[in-house]
């Protein structure tokens, strides 16, 4: 019985929260393996009978603390037996002691571009008074070009790559994106492509309504919604039959309910977090992504699988390779051009009929080579190669 164990800092919650439900789901369903999750908070109203019988939920300190949080693990480590541990986007402080001490084998599994942390950089280094006046008086001509942020991220994923016995990217021009910078060789690396998963849909809705949704966290530093409500103003007028709806809730929710007062924008709804996030997906036409950083873009390729057409900003390699061929099974726009994504925008809903179902069409094909099971299995042999040396993958 090999047992691993996922740490998360709020369980269930997001995409990759989900992500390790799938897994795990997978995993009781060939046998042989049990599954743990650590954690710092547990969401009661998104708990349920299947994830608390997949998982096994132990709660640790907050990330605030680190070397709380990083005592707290290796003790569970020990106490459950532990082979491997998945460290989701980063790693425990002191993990490579945790290693020795504990023998465990160790995984990053990087949910978001590589780098992803010279925007997180960016972002808390203008975060409240203190730190913004600190921006303003020093920070701002070191920082401003995103040179040293991007310097920082390659240190911490190079501290991560090499703490690790594997470290995992979102698709394959990943790999290649780190190892280049890193300076390793990508064939020897031990960097693993995994994709996300996308859930079956046993039945598509093709009869969709005018309705152009966003689904994700209100954080506007990564996500950007404030572009999407920017472009709906520069297209209400065109699309006087088409409504925006926003599907989800986050630290930046009331400043968004405000631009979107002081645009005047029309026919816009705020729906907050939803349990049932499907009978969005059925209604809407076209699903907008206008994010800064992206690994994957769950919510495109969550929609795609319910028959939307997915339109993004093409920042990153994780997007693109969603929503490509450009035309067919979706639309990408170059970053970050709002006045060519409105205009895109304004494009896909004079689609014919005919041809908007063909996109749909095209998309739900595509994201049958991403089901759970397919993407499950990936991470069962990489979990197996690194416990066996003789194990190839």
């Amino acid at each position: 019985m090999k047992r691993i164990a996922f740490v998360h800092n709020n369980f269930p919650a997001g995409g990759a929260e989900r992500i390790t439900i799938d897994i795990a789901r997978y995993l009781k369903s060939v046998g042989g393996y049990q599954v743990y999750v650590y954690t710092t908070r547990v969401s009661p109203s998104l708990m349920t009978d299947e994830v608390r019988d997949l998982v096994n939920i132990r709660m640790i300190p907050s990330q605030a603390v680190q070397s709380r949080r990083s005592a707290a693990v290796e003790e569970l480590l020990l106490q459950d037996s532990i082979d491997i541990l998945v460290q989701v986007t980063k790693s425990l402080k002191g993990i490579e002691d945790i290693r020795q001490r504990t023998g465990c084998k160790t995984v990053v599994a990087c949910h978001g571009e590589p780098f992803w942390q010279r925007h997180a950089i960016m972002h808390r280094r203008q975060k409240g008074f203190l730190r913004k006046m600190m921006w303003i008086l020093f920070n701002k001509r070191r920082y401003a070009d995103g040179t040293l942020a991007m310097k920082k991220a390659v240190e911490r994923t190079r501290r991560d790559y090499h703490a690790c016995d594997a470290y995992t990217v979102l698709c394959e021009p990943y790999i290649s994106q780190v190892a280049e910078a890193l300076g390793l060789d990508a064939a020897t690396s031990h960097i693993h492509a995994i994709e996300n998963p996308d859930l079956p849909v046993n039945e598509v809705c093709w009869n969709k309504e005018n309705v152009v949704m966003f689904c994700g966290r209100f954080e506007n530093w990564s996500k950007r919604i404030d572009r999407l409500l920017r472009i709906w103003e520069m297209v209400q007028d065109r699309l006087p039959d088409w409504r925006l709806v926003l599907v989800g809730d986050g630290p930046d929710a009331s400043m968004l309910r405000t631009m979107a007062q002081e645009l005047n924008l029309e026919r816009v709804s705020f729906e907050g977090m939803q349990k049932d996030v499907g009978k969005y997906y059925d209604k809407a036409s076209v699903v907008a992504m206008t994010s800064q950083t992206e690994g994957w873009g769950l919510a495109l390729s969550e929609a795609q699988a319910r028959g939307c057409i997915g339109i993004a900003f093409g920042c990153t390699a994780g997007i693109t390779e969603i929503l490509e061929p450009d035309g067919a099974c979706g639309f990408i726009v170059p970053a970050f051009d709002e006045r060519e994504y409105a205009e895109t925008l304004v494009r896909i809903a004079q689609l014919s009929e005919d041809e908007k179902l063909r996109i749909r069409k095209n998309s739900v094909e595509k994201r049958l080579k991403y089901s759970p099971d397919v993407i499950a299995e990936k991470w069962r042999k990489l979990f197996d190669h690194i416990t066996s040396s003789n194990e190839n993958i």
